[in-house]
């Protein structure tokens, strides 16, 4: 039985960092996915950020999309569609590949992009303001290439 609780002991204190890992990807997860209301469009950061990207990367495909958010192209595609539907993002075929589609924004898709980058610089400079007061500039350096290097891990299994 002793064999058990030190088996208990060590879990315990082992995964105590590892659950705040744990609650901060839920959390985050969570926010992510939550509806965000950008200048009287709802949105979720999935669907925001896909127009925001494809802003940034006009002609880029789902295939592609799905490899930079690591999501299936099914769900990117569902994503794309929702954008399509509302007007933001339009389909484009190349004279000499009529079976890829290549994704634009629309002008109504660029407004609503450059909406959310304004948003996205005022609340990062917010969030950050408020994490510096519980923690230093170098500590949060220090977060970001801690994550850095957490993702080539995470990327490598």
């Amino acid at each position: 039985m002793g064999q058990f609780s030190d088996i208990d002991q060590v879990y315990q204190k082992e995964t105590r960092k590892a659950n705040m890992l744990y609650e901060f990807v839920i959390l985050y997860h969570n926010y992510i996915y939550a509806q965000h209301t950008y200048e009287a469009e709802n949105c979720n950061m999935m669907e925001i950020h896909t127009l925001t990207y494809i802003d940034d990367s006009p002609g880029i495909t789902v295939t592609q999309l799905s490899k930079i958010w690591h999501k299936s192209k099914s769900a990117i595609s569902q994503t794309v569609k929702k954008l399509m539907e509302a007007g933001y993002v339009e389909k484009r075929y190349t004279e000499y590949d009529k079976k890829t589609a290549c994704l634009y924004v629309t002008e109504k898709g660029k407004r609503l992009s450059s909406i959310h980058k304004a948003y996205d610089v005022a609340d990062i400079t917010q969030t950050t303001a408020l994490l510096v007061e519980q923690c230093s500039e170098a500590d949060l350096e220090a977060f970001y290439r801690i994550i850095e290097q957490y993702i080539k891990l995470l990327k490598a299994e």
